[in-house]
């Protein structure tokens, strides 16, 4: 390399006396500096609490915002199945219209990130609240606890914008209702949730005009909008299923083709089901679970036997499901675990319903947690309407519940389900404020349905007499 330093021409050489070589004059030889692009400062987030402070200590923060949107069998989205935004008739938005783009970064969403971050208890998320001041573990530290170990989740809460916005949103919990397709008409359900309410509602009204309200419920599976969860796919960690039934739903099968299709196998797969139906059209959903490598996990939804069950969650056969639980719990690739509603319906019985589980091994202390869900809507089957007497009944099935299970051996976090429940149950007294529409909704359902509350559950018949505006 030439040596760019000096300025001097090259010395020039004699070779013979009667020759001189001409002069050669050295070329000076810009040599282009190479420029090194200085690093760009990291912009400094406004989010600034640790970890722990947000996951751990807050009593307002939940993850979701952040790697989930949630929307109902309508297309009412909100931030998680249990938001206010998912009872209100309004949401954040809906899928039926605005984008998932649209929606994860909508005016509501972007408010509820900010107030999770300042500490500032948001009306969206009055149910967690409302559990976490009872002293029953709410969905949002549930939530907190399972994502707090998803790598790099505070660079994800971190790179929000002081607005609120979520920039390259990356779906990692998925929990999308596409419609309310569903074999089953369960008490403590309802036609938003339920085809089969849906049309026994409709008849009803034009027999009675009663339920005034019901109508035809648009269904949230438009097409543009599916297609965008698809492409979520590849984000997936955990794709929860529910319905209605998600088994007998179209676009559940659709994500699985297209999960199967290109290699995404390695997604933890969770349903909510009534494992009443394994085969849909030409699928056999055993097959194509075979074909991830992450064990499915059922949560499966009894929340009685026998001919209580039939009566609580209609279109049960309970001999079919007893038969699916054995099924499941044969497979080596699938944890089954039951998800009960805990109600009006079941209070004054549930020992009984958890020792037969117990007698016949579907539940052991080996056993995942049997998750005994403290129900607030809608009131009228809240556990929380039952008079003084019936309720200290109720407590007394508890703690025979408790004693039962602990004599056996079952897990402290298996039992404090149960011990939750106990303070659910005297959190709140509404039989005065509530019995007239229990009465009414149990006289017409019971009309409808040829069912009878009285006979099945004789330990509740003192609480029901048919209101004289319904009888004949």
């Amino acid at each position: 390399m030439p040596n760019s330093k000096s300025n001097k021409p090259a010395v020039t050489k004699k070779v013979a006396p009667k020759k001189v070589a001409p002069k050669k004059t050295a070329v000076k030889k810009i040599v282009a500096k190479k420029t090194v692009a200085k690093k760009a400062t990291p912009k400094k987030s406004w989010v600034t609490q640790t970890k722990a402070e947000l996951f751990n200590k807050s009593d307002t923060f939940c993850v979701l915002p952040w790697i989930h949107l949630h929307t109902t069998p309508t297309g009412q989205a909100g931030p998680c199945c249990i938001s206010t935004s998912c009872a209100d008739n309004i949401g954040v938005g809906n899928s039926n219209r605005d984008s998932l783009e649209e929606l994860v970064n909508s005016p509501k969403m972007k408010k509820l990130r900010v107030d999770m971050i300042n500490g500032v208890k948001n009306a969206e998320c009055d149910n967690c609240h409302r559990h976490d001041e009872k002293g029953v573990p709410s969905a949002r530290a549930d939530f907190n606890n399972t994502w707090q170990t998803l790598p790099k989740i505070m660079d994800i809460v971190k790179a929000t914008e002081k607005d609120g916005t979520v920039k390259d949103f990356k779906m990692k919990y998925f929990d999308i209702r596409f419609s309310n397709i569903c074999n089953f008409k369960c008490r403590t359900c309802g036609s938003a949730f339920s085809s089969q309410w849906e049309q026994e509602d409709i008849k009803s009204k034009e027999k009675t005009g009663i339920p005034f309200w019901a109508e035809i419920v648009p269904k949230g599976n438009r097409k543009a909008f599916l297609d965008e969860i698809v492409a979520q796919v590849p984000n997936f960690e955990i794709a929860y299923f529910a319905g209605g039934e998600p088994l007998i739903t179209d676009e559940h099968y659709v994500l699985l083709d297209y999960m199967i299709k290109t290699g995404n196998t390695d997604i933890e797969l969770r349903y909510n089901s009534n494992i009443s139906n394994f085969k849909y059209k030409k699928k056999d959903v055993f097959k194509l679970w075979n074909m991830f490598t992450k064990p499915i996990k059922i949560y499966a939804s009894i929340d009685h036997i026998g001919d209580r069950a039939e009566y609580i969650r209609h279109g049960t056969v309970w001999k079919t499901i007893e038969e699916n639980f054995k099924r499941i719990k044969e497979e080596r690739n699938i944890k089954i675990e039951v998800n009960t509603v805990y109600s009006i319906f079941n209070a004054i019985t549930i020992s009984h319903f958890y020792k037969f589980m117990i007698d016949n091994h579907y539940y052991t202390p080996e056993s995942g947690i049997w998750t005994l869900y403290c129900m607030n809507a809608p009131e009228h089957l809240s556990v929380h309407v039952l008079p003084e007497d019936y309720k200290a009944q109720a407590d007394q099935q508890l703690d025979l519940t408790i004693s039962y299970m602990t004599d056996l051996g079952f897990r402290e976090n298996q039992i404090d389900q149960i011990k939750q429940a106990k303070s659910w149950l005297n959190s709140k007294h509404t039989w005065a404020e509530q019995s007239q529409e229990f009465k009414e909704e149990l006289c017409r359902l019971d009309d409808l349905r040829g069912e009878t509350f009285e006979q099945t559950f004789p330990e509740l018949q003192h609480l029901y007499k048919k209101p004289v505006s319904l009888r004949p």
